[in-house]
């Protein structure tokens, strides 16, 4: 069931820590949810893998998840500027996003959007990833609004490196397995969008809509487009 409340969207999250879990599942949820409860018309997460580049983890869209691997390719954005500074980045208005960021605020403009957060993952000292966030509307963010979004960026957090004692290379695991994880959600894209006709954003909701039908995982879900296209060939 969808949650309700965005305390309910946290709340499922935190149990399904507690069990088995799906960590690319639990990723793609909380981005959805965190654009649905600030709100926001989209959101992305990147992270730091372990040679210090970011990589997307989850985006709302085909489209968003485009821009967010824009900023990781031309190392600039709002969700660069999160990690290397530590702590929430924010630009609002076409001139301040083109301003702040000349190449990739030009992208974040011509996709609609007139103001657009980030707010840093963060675990002990470090900055692991970013929450971005982006409105069509050149409007801020209350006060709440702002809580709520870093409480949803704590929360992922949580999500990649787990609530337990954890070395280094423990770390840099939980990050390449939702890496891994978002590798298979991105091939299934492609079976998805060839067999069907479709194009990448409509790939994308195939497979979430079939999770919400079967109450799958998400990353099962694809993993069985993927093995069922193999079986074909």
């Amino acid at each position: 069931m969808i949650p309700r409340t965005s305390a309910q969207a946290l709340a499922a999250v935190t149990s399904a820590l507690l069990q088995d879990h799906d960590v690319t599942g639990l990723l793609a949820q909380l981005v959805q949810d965190s654009a649905r409860f600030v709100p926001a018309d989209a959101a992305g997460l990147l992270v730091l893998d372990e040679t210090l580049m970011l990589e997307v983890l989850s985006a709302t869209s085909h489209r968003t998840n485009e821009l967010e691997v824009y900023q990781a390719q031309r190392d600039e954005g709002p969700c660069v500027d999160v990690v290397r500074a530590g702590k929430p980045v924010e630009a609002i208005g076409e001139d301040e996003i083109k301003g702040t960021w000349p190449k990739v605020g030009e992208e974040i403009v011509d996709a609609g959007f007139r103001a657009v957060f980030a707010f840093p993952l963060r675990w002990h000292a470090r900055t692991i990833g970013g929450l971005n966030l982006f409105i069509s509307e050149p409007r801020p963010l209350d006060d709440d609004s702002r809580q709520l979004a870093q409480s949803f960026a704590d929360v992922a957090a949580l999500v990649i490196v787990q609530p337990q004692r954890f070395e280094e290379v423990d770390l840099l695991a939980s990050l390449r397995r939702a890496l891994e994880g978002r590798v298979v959600i991105e091939q299934a894209k492609g079976v998805l969008a060839y067999q069907l006709g479709l194009d990448m954003a409509g790939a994308y909701d195939e497979l979430v809509r079939r999770s919400g039908q079967t109450f799958q995982p998400l990353t099962d879900v694809a993993l069985d487009a993927i093995q069922v296209a193999h079986r074909g060939k």
